[in-house]
């Protein structure tokens, strides 16, 4: 388990020499020879494991159960201890599952930049206690100190604290103030030595383990620009290249969420040829089957991110959770992936970098892009959002563009907690 963190060991030695020696190509080699074990290219469980099948539906139905127990307000403890006893089950197989996985070989600079056009990569590096940066642009490699990383975790903390009050307290003027002055101070540390090298141009950042979870485009440098958060170089080059799906559009809505339903039936007007999920449709047995193969999927639904254990983060469907384990067993994993959830684009951030829970899940299947929340968001106001989201992707534009100009408008428009809800919504994988 956890093999992230041997490479992070073998390769501690290559970054402090290429860091020495200021050499930021042989950073970067270095830095993306351990990262590349964060995302594999394999599922880790069997698709047609017929007890998986069982164990993961007995899975759903004790969660629901359990669910069922706390809304009536009656204690369900036999009923969390087999929901435990399932789980320990399911990674047992994860860990039997035979094959270690392809790990992709790390791409020199001259591939990156092939892809990258006019866009700059900002791969971020723990180096020590340090927090530093090597930026590709046109060709060129460069090497930047950042500072403290230990200041740059924390701002990004009190950042998503603010936000978070901001969206569900309503227009806190403490929240909105906090927020601003944690986003500022974070956008100084991180972008301050690179703003000459970034100018205007789209972003393909690469986080360490600690700031995954930082809704970018709340900080200026970043508010309306695209920007793509990506897990390492060598996957978002990987997903850039991969040509998408061409299967219909999957539209699907969760229960207990009157406005997801209102969502995904507004979408129908934008995406007329979609395929439409929801009341008892929407199970996760038809939404797994709708997925193969889709060039675009939209998911509203209550969503649960388990920091104990990310791969059971959940989408709430009519038949009960949704586990992030089940999309391993994906064929052919759709294009875009939009999901309006809370925390639904969160991870597990295990040692090495390695990332855990749907993100991780999705892109190591080959979905070329996903598009998911850091934060609660209420389902209202991100319905508008998502609205003008679809329309500008029908439109033309690469989802990163399209989200960042969506956030944009919507920021212009909005109050301070409408901006804080945009702002959840981030671009993984290849925008």
């Amino acid at each position: 388990m956890h093999s992230g963190a041997y490479g992070q060991e073998l390769a501690a030695e290559g970054l402090d020499i290429g860091v020495r020696a200021g050499a930021p190509a042989r950073v970067l080699a270095w830095a993306e020879r351990w990262r590349a074990t964060a995302l594999r290219t394999r599922p880790a469980l069997p698709p047609d494991d017929p007890d998986l099948v069982a164990a993961l539906a007995e899975l759903r139905l004790v969660s629901g159960l359990i669910e069922d127990e706390a809304l009536a307000g009656r204690s369900a403890h036999a009923l969390r201890g087999r929901q435990a006893r399932l789980e320990r089950r399911i990674q047992d197989m994860a860990r039997r599952a035979p094959g270690g996985g392809a790990v992709v070989a790390p791409p020199g600079v001259a591939a990156l930049a092939a892809r990258l056009g006019s866009r700059v990569l900002v791969e971020l590096v723990a180096h020590g206690d340090q927090l530093r940066a090597v930026l590709v642009r046109d060709g060129r490699t460069s090497l930047h100190d950042l500072g403290a990383l230990a200041d740059a975790v924390d701002l990004a903390r009190r950042h998503r604290f603010a936000l978070r009050r901001l969206i569900t307290t309503g227009d806190d003027a403490a929240a909105r103030a906090g927020a601003a002055h944690a986003a500022a101070t974070l956008d100084r540390q991180l972008f301050d030595p690179l703003r000459r090298r970034l100018a205007d141009r789209a972003l393909v950042i690469v986080p360490v383990g600690a700031l995954h979870a930082v809704p970018w485009s709340a900080l200026p440098t970043c508010a309306g620009r695209a920007v793509t958060v990506a897990a390492s170089a060598t996957v978002w080059l990987g997903a850039d290249q991969r040509e998408p799906p061409a299967g219909p559009p999957v539209l699907a809505a969760g229960p207990r969420l009157p406005a997801a339903h209102t969502e995904v039936r507004r979408l129908a007007q934008v995406l007329p040829a979609a395929r439409l999920l929801t009341g008892p449709g929407a199970t996760a047995a038809t939404l797994t089957a709708a997925l193969d193969g889709a060039g675009l999927v939209h998911i509203a639904a209550h969503g649960a991110f388990r920091a104990d254990n990310p791969q059971f983060s959940t989408l709430e469907l009519a038949d009960g959770p949704l586990f992030a384990y089940e999309w391993e067993r994906i064929d052919r994993p759709p294009g875009c992936v939009v999901l309006s959830a809370c925390d639904s684009g969160l991870t597990g951030v295990r040692p090495g970098d390695e990332i855990m829970g749907f993100t991780a899940v999705l892109l190591a299947l080959g979905a070329r892009c996903l598009i998911a929340t850091v934060l609660p968001v209420p389902a209202e106001p991100t319905t508008e959002l998502m609205l003008d989201l679809h329309q500008r992707m029908r439109a033309g534009a690469r989802p990163a563009q399209a989200l960042a100009e969506a956030q944009r408008a919507f920021g212009v428009a909005g109050d301070g907690p409408a901006r804080a809800t945009a702002a959840a919504f981030v671009c993984f994988g290849a925008g």
